[in-house]
Protein backbone atom coordinates (compact mmCIF):
# COMPACT_ATOMS: atom_id res chain seq x y z
CA UNK A 1 0.00 0.00 0.00
CA UNK A 2 1.08 3.42 -0.68
CA UNK A 3 3.43 5.20 2.00
CA UNK A 4 2.13 8.86 2.08
CA UNK A 5 3.82 12.12 3.72
CA UNK A 6 0.89 15.19 4.65
CA UNK A 7 3.02 18.38 5.21
CA UNK A 8 1.84 21.47 6.56
CA UNK A 9 3.11 25.10 8.15
CA UNK A 10 2.70 24.78 11.55
CA UNK A 11 -0.04 26.17 12.16
CA UNK A 12 -3.23 24.61 14.02
CA UNK A 13 -5.47 25.89 11.44
CA UNK A 14 -3.60 24.60 8.51
CA UNK A 15 -3.86 21.38 9.92
CA UNK A 16 -7.80 21.33 8.82
CA UNK A 17 -9.03 22.86 5.64
CA UNK A 18 -12.00 20.94 6.24
CA UNK A 19 -10.67 17.63 6.76
CA UNK A 20 -7.16 16.94 5.89
CA UNK A 21 -6.00 15.91 9.38
CA UNK A 22 -8.93 13.59 9.83
CA UNK A 23 -8.23 12.01 6.11
CA UNK A 24 -4.69 11.41 7.37
CA UNK A 25 -6.23 9.68 10.43
CA UNK A 26 -8.30 7.70 7.88
CA UNK A 27 -5.64 6.66 5.41
CA UNK A 28 -3.55 5.58 8.73
CA UNK A 29 -6.83 3.40 10.02
CA UNK A 30 -6.73 1.66 6.45
CA UNK A 31 -3.30 0.28 6.82
CA UNK A 32 -1.16 3.16 5.08
CA UNK A 33 2.35 4.06 6.00
CA UNK A 34 1.31 8.16 6.97
CA UNK A 35 2.79 10.39 8.42
CA UNK A 36 2.62 14.12 8.31
CA UNK A 37 5.48 16.78 8.64
CA UNK A 38 5.60 19.99 10.21
CA UNK A 39 7.04 22.13 13.02
CA UNK A 40 6.57 21.23 16.53
CA UNK A 41 4.30 23.74 17.74
CA UNK A 42 1.54 21.06 16.02
CA UNK A 43 2.86 18.16 16.89
CA UNK A 44 0.59 17.13 19.90
CA UNK A 45 -2.43 18.07 17.99
CA UNK A 46 -1.46 15.65 14.89
CA UNK A 47 -0.02 12.84 17.30
CA UNK A 48 -3.68 13.19 19.12
CA UNK A 49 -5.33 12.36 16.12
CA UNK A 50 -3.80 9.29 15.74
CA UNK A 51 -1.19 10.42 13.02
CA UNK A 52 2.59 10.21 13.29
CA UNK A 53 4.40 12.90 13.61
CA UNK A 54 7.89 13.92 12.20
CA UNK A 55 8.93 17.32 12.76
CA UNK A 56 10.70 19.79 10.49
CA UNK A 57 13.12 22.49 11.66
CA UNK A 58 12.37 24.79 8.88
CA UNK A 59 8.58 24.44 7.24
CA UNK A 60 8.77 27.67 4.86
CA UNK A 61 6.42 30.03 7.37
CA UNK A 62 8.10 32.96 9.23
CA UNK A 63 6.46 34.86 11.97
CA UNK A 64 6.19 38.37 11.49
CA UNK A 65 5.90 40.54 14.57
CA UNK A 66 2.70 42.04 15.24
CA UNK A 67 1.14 45.40 13.54
CA UNK A 68 1.16 48.43 15.20
CA UNK A 69 -2.43 49.04 17.15
CA UNK A 70 -2.28 52.81 15.52
CA UNK A 71 -1.94 52.11 12.53
CA UNK A 72 -4.83 53.94 9.84
CA UNK A 73 -7.12 51.19 8.07
CA UNK A 74 -5.97 51.65 4.71
CA UNK A 75 -2.73 51.16 5.49
CA UNK A 76 -3.26 48.31 7.56
CA UNK A 77 -5.11 46.75 5.08
CA UNK A 78 -2.07 47.19 2.88
CA UNK A 79 0.52 45.66 4.85
CA UNK A 80 -1.76 42.50 6.01
CA UNK A 81 -1.24 41.61 2.05
CA UNK A 82 2.00 42.22 1.85
CA UNK A 83 2.84 40.38 4.92
CA UNK A 84 0.82 37.79 3.84
CA UNK A 85 3.29 37.36 1.09
CA UNK A 86 5.88 37.47 3.72
CA UNK A 87 4.78 34.79 5.43
CA UNK A 88 4.48 32.15 3.65
CA UNK A 89 6.04 33.17 0.20
CA UNK A 90 9.63 34.25 1.20
CA UNK A 91 12.91 32.86 -0.14
CA UNK A 92 14.60 33.10 2.69
CA UNK A 93 11.98 30.77 4.74
CA UNK A 94 11.18 28.51 1.55
CA UNK A 95 14.11 27.50 0.45
CA UNK A 96 15.84 26.00 3.73
CA UNK A 97 12.72 24.36 4.54
CA UNK A 98 13.13 22.52 0.68
CA UNK A 99 16.54 20.88 1.87
CA UNK A 100 14.44 20.33 5.73
CA UNK A 101 12.17 18.14 3.71
CA UNK A 102 14.39 16.70 1.23
CA UNK A 103 16.31 14.93 4.37
CA UNK A 104 13.03 13.68 5.52
CA UNK A 105 12.19 12.18 1.97
CA UNK A 106 15.69 10.30 2.11
CA UNK A 107 14.39 8.28 5.18
CA UNK A 108 10.97 7.85 4.81
CA UNK A 109 10.79 7.76 0.90
CA UNK A 110 6.95 8.12 0.81
CA UNK A 111 5.36 7.41 -2.39
CA UNK A 112 3.64 10.59 -2.79
CA UNK A 113 3.25 13.95 -0.57
CA UNK A 114 0.25 15.30 0.47
CA UNK A 115 -0.05 18.93 1.33
CA UNK A 116 -2.34 22.07 2.19
CA UNK A 117 -2.05 24.87 -0.21
CA UNK A 118 0.46 26.90 1.63
CA UNK A 119 2.94 24.51 1.88
CA UNK A 120 5.05 25.38 -0.91
CA UNK A 121 8.28 24.03 -0.15
CA UNK A 122 6.82 20.87 -0.14
CA UNK A 123 5.80 21.24 -3.25
CA UNK A 124 9.05 22.28 -4.88
CA UNK A 125 10.76 18.89 -2.89
CA UNK A 126 8.44 16.96 -4.58
CA UNK A 127 9.02 18.23 -7.71
CA UNK A 128 12.65 18.12 -7.35
CA UNK A 129 12.16 14.92 -6.42
CA UNK A 130 9.89 13.86 -9.31
CA UNK A 131 7.32 12.40 -6.83
CA UNK A 132 3.38 12.40 -7.08
CA UNK A 133 1.76 15.62 -5.44
CA UNK A 134 -1.64 16.20 -4.09
CA UNK A 135 -3.75 19.12 -2.58
CA UNK A 136 -6.20 19.24 0.09
CA UNK A 137 -8.16 22.10 0.74
CA UNK A 138 -8.69 24.43 -2.86
CA UNK A 139 -9.69 23.48 -5.98
CA UNK A 140 -6.77 23.15 -8.96
CA UNK A 141 -7.53 26.39 -10.83
CA UNK A 142 -7.19 26.16 -15.22
CA UNK A 143 -5.06 28.86 -16.83
CA UNK A 144 -6.32 32.40 -16.66
CA UNK A 145 -9.48 31.49 -14.18
CA UNK A 146 -8.21 33.80 -11.53
CA UNK A 147 -6.13 37.26 -12.15
CA UNK A 148 -2.63 37.09 -12.01
CA UNK A 149 -1.10 38.55 -8.65
CA UNK A 150 2.14 39.66 -7.05
CA UNK A 151 2.67 36.21 -5.51
CA UNK A 152 2.75 34.90 -9.21
CA UNK A 153 6.67 36.46 -9.51
CA UNK A 154 7.60 35.24 -6.55
CA UNK A 155 7.14 31.74 -7.18
CA UNK A 156 8.57 31.81 -10.26
CA UNK A 157 11.73 33.13 -8.43
CA UNK A 158 11.28 30.97 -5.97
CA UNK A 159 11.00 27.74 -8.96
CA UNK A 160 14.18 29.26 -10.38
CA UNK A 161 16.21 28.80 -7.28
CA UNK A 162 14.97 25.53 -6.40
CA UNK A 163 15.80 24.42 -10.02
CA UNK A 164 12.74 23.36 -11.25
CA UNK A 165 10.75 24.33 -14.19
CA UNK A 166 7.18 25.07 -12.25
CA UNK A 167 4.91 21.92 -13.28
CA UNK A 168 3.24 21.87 -9.57
CA UNK A 169 1.91 25.54 -9.51
CA UNK A 170 -0.16 28.13 -11.56
CA UNK A 171 2.87 30.36 -11.78
CA UNK A 172 0.19 33.25 -12.97
CA UNK A 173 -1.09 33.56 -9.27
CA UNK A 174 1.63 31.86 -7.43
CA UNK A 175 -0.92 28.61 -5.96
CA UNK A 176 0.63 25.64 -5.75
CA UNK A 177 -1.17 22.52 -8.06
CA UNK A 178 -1.18 19.20 -8.54
CA UNK A 179 -1.67 17.70 -12.09
CA UNK A 180 -2.91 14.49 -10.40
CA UNK A 181 -5.42 15.11 -7.58
CA UNK A 182 -6.71 18.09 -5.86
CA UNK A 183 -9.22 17.25 -2.84
CA UNK A 184 -11.92 20.30 -1.54
CA UNK A 185 -13.75 19.83 1.32
CA UNK A 186 -16.56 21.99 -0.19
CA UNK A 187 -18.82 20.69 -3.52
CA UNK A 188 -18.42 22.15 -6.77
CA UNK A 189 -21.73 24.53 -6.17
CA UNK A 190 -19.78 26.90 -3.44
CA UNK A 191 -17.70 27.91 -6.09
CA UNK A 192 -20.08 29.55 -8.43
CA UNK A 193 -17.52 32.10 -8.51
CA UNK A 194 -15.48 30.06 -10.60
CA UNK A 195 -17.01 29.12 -14.32
CA UNK A 196 -13.90 26.74 -15.05
CA UNK A 197 -11.94 24.31 -12.48
CA UNK A 198 -9.62 21.82 -13.46
CA UNK A 199 -10.74 18.42 -13.80
CA UNK A 200 -8.63 17.18 -11.20
CA UNK A 201 -10.56 18.46 -8.33
CA UNK A 202 -12.18 16.15 -5.98
CA UNK A 203 -15.06 17.32 -4.46
CA UNK A 204 -15.83 15.58 -1.29
CA UNK A 205 -17.98 17.69 1.25
CA UNK A 206 -17.63 17.44 4.97
CA UNK A 207 -19.70 14.48 5.68
CA UNK A 208 -22.09 14.23 8.64
CA UNK A 209 -21.70 16.42 11.43
CA UNK A 210 -22.67 15.90 14.79
CA UNK A 211 -26.29 16.03 15.45
CA UNK A 212 -26.79 19.49 17.03
CA UNK A 213 -26.89 20.12 21.14
CA UNK A 214 -30.59 19.34 23.12
CA UNK A 215 -29.32 22.35 24.78
CA UNK A 216 -28.06 25.21 22.96
CA UNK A 217 -26.13 27.88 24.80
CA UNK A 218 -27.94 30.89 26.33
CA UNK A 219 -27.84 33.58 26.09
CA UNK A 220 -27.07 32.50 22.36
CA UNK A 221 -23.59 32.77 21.68
CA UNK A 222 -21.75 33.98 18.82
CA UNK A 223 -18.13 32.31 18.43
CA UNK A 224 -15.54 35.40 17.39
CA UNK A 225 -11.98 34.81 15.88
CA UNK A 226 -9.38 35.35 13.09
CA UNK A 227 -7.98 32.02 12.87
CA UNK A 228 -4.43 31.73 14.06
CA UNK A 229 -2.28 33.59 11.67
CA UNK A 230 -3.40 37.37 10.75
CA UNK A 231 -5.39 37.35 14.44
CA UNK A 232 -4.02 40.63 15.69
CA UNK A 233 -6.57 42.91 15.61
CA UNK A 234 -7.69 44.35 19.03
CA UNK A 235 -10.31 46.91 16.99
CA UNK A 236 -12.29 43.79 15.10
CA UNK A 237 -11.96 41.88 18.64
CA UNK A 238 -13.69 44.65 20.17
CA UNK A 239 -16.68 45.92 17.85
CA UNK A 240 -17.74 42.03 17.33
CA UNK A 241 -18.15 41.61 21.43
CA UNK A 242 -19.94 45.04 21.89
CA UNK A 243 -21.76 44.59 19.07
CA UNK A 244 -23.03 40.88 19.99
CA UNK A 245 -23.38 42.14 23.69
CA UNK A 246 -26.12 44.97 22.28
CA UNK A 247 -28.05 42.19 20.52
CA UNK A 248 -28.47 40.56 23.66
CA UNK A 249 -26.00 37.70 22.38
CA UNK A 250 -23.11 36.36 23.92
CA UNK A 251 -19.64 36.63 22.31
CA UNK A 252 -17.15 33.84 22.90
CA UNK A 253 -13.42 35.22 21.67
CA UNK A 254 -10.95 32.78 20.38
CA UNK A 255 -7.86 33.90 19.47
CA UNK A 256 -6.15 31.06 17.61
CA UNK A 257 -2.92 31.71 19.80
CA UNK A 258 -2.60 32.61 23.40
CA UNK A 259 -5.57 33.19 25.93
CA UNK A 260 -4.44 36.45 26.00
CA UNK A 261 -7.75 38.79 25.57
CA UNK A 262 -7.16 41.33 22.81
CA UNK A 263 -7.21 44.71 24.28
CA UNK A 264 -10.49 47.01 25.13
CA UNK A 265 -12.66 43.98 25.30
CA UNK A 266 -15.97 44.33 27.24
CA UNK A 267 -15.84 43.50 30.50
CA UNK A 268 -16.37 39.73 31.49
CA UNK A 269 -16.43 38.39 27.47
CA UNK A 270 -15.00 34.98 27.20
CA UNK A 271 -11.70 34.62 25.44
CA UNK A 272 -9.98 31.30 24.88
CA UNK A 273 -7.01 30.26 22.80
CA UNK A 274 -8.72 27.26 20.59
CA UNK A 275 -11.84 25.93 20.46
CA UNK A 276 -12.99 21.98 19.49
CA UNK A 277 -15.32 22.55 16.60
CA UNK A 278 -17.44 19.33 17.02
CA UNK A 279 -17.92 19.81 20.46
CA UNK A 280 -18.82 23.53 20.90
CA UNK A 281 -20.33 24.67 17.48
CA UNK A 282 -23.69 22.71 17.44
CA UNK A 283 -24.56 24.56 20.39
CA UNK A 284 -23.61 28.11 18.73
CA UNK A 285 -25.90 30.70 17.34
CA UNK A 286 -23.23 31.61 15.05
CA UNK A 287 -19.63 33.01 13.81
CA UNK A 288 -18.09 36.04 13.12
CA UNK A 289 -14.75 35.44 11.66
CA UNK A 290 -12.52 36.09 9.18
CA UNK A 291 -12.96 34.04 6.09
CA UNK A 292 -10.40 31.13 6.97
CA UNK A 293 -11.30 27.99 4.92
CA UNK A 294 -11.49 25.53 7.47
CA UNK A 295 -13.58 28.19 9.70
CA UNK A 296 -15.90 28.48 6.90
CA UNK A 297 -16.42 24.70 5.78
CA UNK A 298 -16.75 24.26 10.36
CA UNK A 299 -19.69 26.64 10.58
CA UNK A 300 -21.67 25.38 6.80
CA UNK A 301 -20.53 21.61 8.30
CA UNK A 302 -22.73 22.51 11.59
CA UNK A 303 -25.61 24.60 9.51
CA UNK A 304 -24.88 28.37 11.60
CA UNK A 305 -25.26 31.44 9.26
CA UNK A 306 -21.63 33.34 9.74
CA UNK A 307 -19.90 36.57 9.03
CA UNK A 308 -16.78 37.14 7.56
CA UNK A 309 -14.13 40.22 7.78
CA UNK A 310 -11.59 39.22 5.44
CA UNK A 311 -8.18 39.88 6.61
CA UNK A 312 -5.48 38.96 4.53
CA UNK A 313 -4.24 36.12 1.59
CA UNK A 314 -7.68 33.93 0.11
CA UNK A 315 -10.36 35.20 2.62
CA UNK A 316 -12.11 37.74 0.58
CA UNK A 317 -13.33 35.34 -1.64
CA UNK A 318 -14.18 33.00 0.81
CA UNK A 319 -16.02 36.20 2.51
CA UNK A 320 -17.73 36.70 -1.37
CA UNK A 321 -19.33 33.15 -1.08
CA UNK A 322 -20.48 33.34 1.98
CA UNK A 323 -22.77 36.56 1.01
CA UNK A 324 -23.29 34.74 -2.79
CA UNK A 325 -23.91 31.17 -0.90
CA UNK A 326 -26.60 33.03 1.23
CA UNK A 327 -25.47 31.59 4.56
CA UNK A 328 -24.42 35.22 6.19
CA UNK A 329 -22.45 38.28 4.79
CA UNK A 330 -18.71 39.01 4.34
CA UNK A 331 -18.03 42.62 5.05
CA UNK A 332 -14.31 44.28 4.60
CA UNK A 333 -12.77 45.31 7.52
CA UNK A 334 -12.77 48.80 6.99
CA UNK A 335 -16.60 48.69 6.70
CA UNK A 336 -16.77 46.54 10.20
CA UNK A 337 -18.11 49.67 12.42
CA UNK A 338 -20.15 49.06 15.32
CA UNK A 339 -23.26 50.18 13.61
CA UNK A 340 -22.45 47.39 10.45
CA UNK A 341 -21.50 44.79 13.46
CA UNK A 342 -24.64 45.52 15.25
CA UNK A 343 -26.69 44.34 12.09
CA UNK A 344 -24.70 41.74 11.67
CA UNK A 345 -24.70 40.38 14.68
CA UNK A 346 -28.85 40.54 15.11
CA UNK A 347 -28.84 38.88 11.45
CA UNK A 348 -26.63 35.84 13.24
CA UNK A 349 -29.25 35.56 16.27
CA UNK A 350 -32.49 36.56 14.78
CA UNK A 351 -32.70 35.87 10.78
CA UNK A 352 -34.21 32.53 10.33
CA UNK A 353 -33.69 32.42 6.33
CA UNK A 354 -30.05 32.55 7.17
CA UNK A 355 -30.39 29.57 9.59
CA UNK A 356 -32.64 27.64 7.08
CA UNK A 357 -30.16 28.10 3.90
CA UNK A 358 -27.20 26.88 5.62
CA UNK A 359 -29.20 24.10 7.27
CA UNK A 360 -29.38 23.20 3.59
CA UNK A 361 -26.01 23.95 2.73
CA UNK A 362 -25.02 21.46 5.75
CA UNK A 363 -27.24 18.56 3.97
CA UNK A 364 -25.97 19.28 0.53
CA UNK A 365 -22.11 18.79 1.92
CA UNK A 366 -22.95 15.56 3.89
CA UNK A 367 -23.69 14.10 1.04
CA UNK A 368 -21.17 13.98 -0.87
CA UNK A 369 -18.98 11.56 1.76
CA UNK A 370 -16.36 14.22 3.57
CA UNK A 371 -13.27 12.07 4.77
CA UNK A 372 -14.20 8.65 3.78
CA UNK A 373 -14.37 10.20 0.31
CA UNK A 374 -11.90 11.82 0.49
CA UNK A 375 -9.28 8.90 1.36
CA UNK A 376 -10.70 6.78 -1.63
CA UNK A 377 -10.25 9.21 -4.11
CA UNK A 378 -6.38 9.56 -2.30
CA UNK A 379 -6.06 5.79 -2.82
CA UNK A 380 -7.73 5.29 -6.12
CA UNK A 381 -5.37 7.55 -8.28
CA UNK A 382 -1.88 6.81 -5.89
CA UNK A 383 -3.05 2.96 -7.31
CA UNK A 384 -3.07 3.95 -11.10
CA UNK A 385 -0.39 6.69 -11.27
Amino acid sequence: MPCLLFLSLPLRGHLDWGGMLDTAAALTGRGHAVAWASGAAVGPAIAAAGVDFVELAATGWQALPPLPDDLPAAQRAALRQQRALDAWLSPAAVLPAVAEIERILADWRPDALVVEPYAVAAALAAERAGLPLIVCGRPALLDGTVAANPAGPRAAEMCRRAGVVGDYWDLSTGQVRSPLLHIDFFSRRWYADLPAIAPQTRFVGSGSARPAAADPLYPPTILITLGSLFNQDPTFFRIAAEAVLLEGGQPLVVTGGSGDAPTGLPAGVEVQPWMDFEHTLPRLAGILHHGGVGTTHAALRHGLPQVAVPHAGDQQPQAGRITQAGVGYGVLPTNFTLPAARWLARQLLENAELRQTAAAWQTELATLGGVAAAALSIESNLLVC
